[in-house]
């Protein structure tokens, strides 16, 4: 996929880390960028430092205050895209959150904890790809709809584990999706990017303090330096941003960002196989 210049990107999630560096990256590429993010304030004066300082035209930048989680909220962006001129090239749905409870055992996880990460994590991508697939399945021109998952999603990552599973859930939904639209022959395809640490605000905010009877224990708090060093030392989202759009022109249905993960990867499927090969033979399969 070659074709930006004078379309639409959607980035959810925009108003900084990832989707700020894939919207400066679109901006870059000449593309109108419709930035959508829940926090409003932030939003809007990212926005006005981009149209400030961008050597691109200020009106290719759109706001739309958004919460993914919220398939009204997700209808109201759809309509503000549909309103412009331009076919839409590119939706990432990149919005995404960690939780502090989330640092330890699942047993102690709240269902507050269980419930704001499903419904950002997952829900936000299934309601941004259900919202504007009817559209991008109408277009002649080719699209993509890019999912911003982690390398939690093929690896497991038991300090973060309720974060993982959705993080799971994204990649496949995204191969699902786009082998079903490659069976029906449609002009838009998935990509799934599974990043590793990348400098974001993922952490922002994240505090063991407070917790209301959790389990506040040492390898929570470990977890959580853990967490925020890698995030911290992350890579800076402006690169990541050139590498998606590297795996965006060749196509890949995955985009692997980084490459320090492939012994986790190959420990994973050895087991699955391992265990996999144990099975008794029986009739039908």
């Amino acid at each position: 996929m070659q074709e930006f210049t004078d379309r639409i990107a959607v980035v959810t999630g925009a108003a900084g880390g990832i989707g700020l560096g894939l919207t400066r990256k679109c901006l870059d590429q000449g593309m109108h960028v419709v930035m959508a993010d829940i926090d409003e304030t932030r939003l809007a004066e990212v926005a006005r430092q981009l149209r400030q300082n961008s050597s691109q035209d200020s009106s290719l930048v759109t706001v739309v205050p958004t919460d993914v989680s919220d398939r009204a909220s997700i209808s109201r962006l759809v309509d503000v895209v549909e309103g412009l001129e331009s076919e839409i090239a590119l939706v990432f749905n990149n919005a995404g959150v960690a939780s502090s409870g989330d640092l330890g055992q699942l047993w102690n996880a709240t269902h507050d904890d269980w419930q704001k990460l499903i419904d950002v994590n997952l829900w936000g991508v299934i309601n941004g790809c259900m919202g504007f697939l009817p559209i991008l399945m109408q277009q002649s021109s080719p699209s993509r709809i890019v999912n911003v998952a982690s390398i939690a999603g093929v690896i497991t990552a038991p300090a973060l584990a309720i974060y993982t599973m959705t993080k799971h859930a994204v990649v496949s939904l995204g191969e699902s999706l786009d082998q079903q639209l490659q069976a029906a022959e449609a002009s838009v395809a998935v990509s799934t990017v599974c990043p590793g640490f990348v400098r974001t605000h993922l952490t922002d905010g994240l505090s063991l303090e407070g917790s209301d009877g959790g389990d506040v224990s040492p390898t929570m708090r470990e977890n959580l330096t853990w967490f925020e060093e890698r995030v911290r030392d992350g890579t800076d989202p402006a690169e990541l941003a050139d590498r998606v759009f590297e795996g965006i022109t060749h196509e890949r249905r995955y985009i692997f960002t980084h490459s320090g993960f492939r012994d986790a990867v190959v420990e994973r499927f050895d087991t699955i196989l391992e265990d996999l090969d144990s099975a008794r033979p029986h009739h039908g399969g």
